[in-house]
């Protein structure tokens, strides 16, 4: 038995006909892709890394270099986890100029002592690997000083504006994907580029480990949303150890979306059992995904 499912990112806001077609189009792109791979080569983390490398490379999602939002100085920052079944993780944070950030993740979870990096630690990690590197011309953005410039003059009154203005935020296109193999090995994954005009600095749920993405033997998730609700909840996790208790996947899955729901923000969630069936929830008005269990 195998299996997989994907993520495109849970939207609230308005989206046109011709951006809901092309996102399906792409997370339907990215699902053959990680199904041929794990038809043919029979591994779950091949198949969750060459998913959401294909979805970091377009730029219909918040992911990558190519369709990561700026944040409020003009720069892409960006986040990626993954994980397995053996409890194996590694995520990266804040990572700059780097084409395929879950490919990094995954080189520090086979590679690296730690869990998480961060930065330049991440940057120079990623460069010491061997991965490509992209110029700042390559991304969608330059600094923008005049914001650096006046964030000393009246902070307290700037972080009361900088507030307002993230609640007009309604996009979050996220991506991520659960893949088991014939030898039960459940993988996780998740990348992003955050949220548009965010704080210089500012961590989502992504990589953290429990939060965006979760793996054990009882199954695997990935989230999509507001970062900071989705952390505060611990939302993949709770949904594989709802599954570890006896919950049903798919009702795992509703019942934590019920709960971000309750909680007034905005989550989307994946995810797969150790028996290769999907569960799939959100609370947005959009969320692009695709899954299948072969027996």
């Amino acid at each position: 038995m195998k299996a997989l499912v994907v993520h495109g990112g849970c939207d609230e806001g308005f989206l046109p006909d011709e951006e809901k077609r092309a996102r399906l189009s792409g997370v339907r792109d990215a699902f053959q892709e990680g199904l041929l791979i794990l038809k043919e080569m029979d591994s779950a983390l091949d198949a969750v890394e060459h998913v959401i490398k294909n979805l970091e490379d377009n730029p219909h999602f918040d992911a990558g270099v190519i369709g990561s939002f700026n944040n409020m100085i003009g720069e892409i920052e960006m986040d990626a986890a993954i994980m397995d079944s053996n409890e194996s993780a590694g995520g990266v944070i804040r990572i700059r100029n780097i084409a395929h950030p879950i490919s990094v993740a995954r080189k520090v979870m086979e590679e690296m002592p730690h869990l998480l990096l961060c930065g330049k630690g991440a940057e120079i990690f990623a460069r010491i690997s061997g991965f490509r590197e992209v110029s700042p011309e390559e991304q969608h953005g330059n600094v923008d000083q005049r914001e650096i410039d006046k964030l000393p003059e009246e902070f307290r009154n700037f972080i009361l504006e900088y507030t307002e203005r993230l609640k007009e935020h309604k996009l979050f296109s996220t991506v991520g994907a659960v893949a088991i193999d014939s030898k039960g090995y459940i993988v996780a994954g998740t990348s992003t580029g955050g949220i548009a005009k965010a704080f210089p600095g500012r961590v989502g749920d992504s990589a953290i480990i429990g939060a965006g993405t979760f793996a054990t033997f009882y199954g695997g998730s990935s989230a999509t949303g507001i970062g900071e609700g989705i952390i505060r909840v611990g939302v993949t996790r709770k949904v594989v150890e709802m599954v570890e208790n006896g919950t049903p996947i798919q009702e795992a899955c509703s019942r934590v979306v019920d709960i971000c729901s309750r909680r007034g923000f905005p989550c989307g969630v994946i995810a797969l059992d150790k028996d290769g069936n999907a569960g799939i929830s959100h609370n947005g008005h959009f969320m692009p995904t695709l899954s299948i269990k072969i027996d």
